[in-house]
């Protein structure tokens, strides 16, 4: 990022240095739910939460579709981990139980972590 970059977000206060993220956009996905991320007419990129296989993990699915064709990835967490990241993408874990998750979406202050 260049000098005059940084300049301009500091002088229109879209920017503050002093906070690397920025958490917004909390969801709560229960058992076999699908949670759309970022819906378009040609793609869809969404997570479904899979529950706990057993007390110590968690499973997402992320799933992406283009047209008729997509693939889906079954993704396993241990239960005790406080950030996930999916796809560039980080989430703080609010809380995790066998019958729903709750994820906090940290945003990059430029907007370069979107799915």
């Amino acid at each position: 990022m260049n000098i005059e970059v940084i300049t301009l977000l500091l002088e229109t206060n879209k920017y503050n240095p002093c906070l690397c993220n920025v958490m917004e956009d909390t969801i709560t996905i229960s058992v076999g739910e699908k949670k759309t991320l970022r819906p378009s007419l040609m793609k869809w990129i969404g997570l479904v939460y899979c529950g706990m296989p057993n007390e110590n993990t968690f499973s997402l699915s992320y799933m992406e579709t283009t047209g008729y064709q997509g693939y889906a990835l079954n993704l396993f967490y241990p239960k005790s981990m406080s950030k996930i990241k999916i796809k560039n993408v980080e989430f703080n874990v609010v809380s995790v139980t066998p019958e729903k998750i709750t994820l906090q979406q940290i945003k990059n202050p430029l907007g370069k972590n979107s799915f």
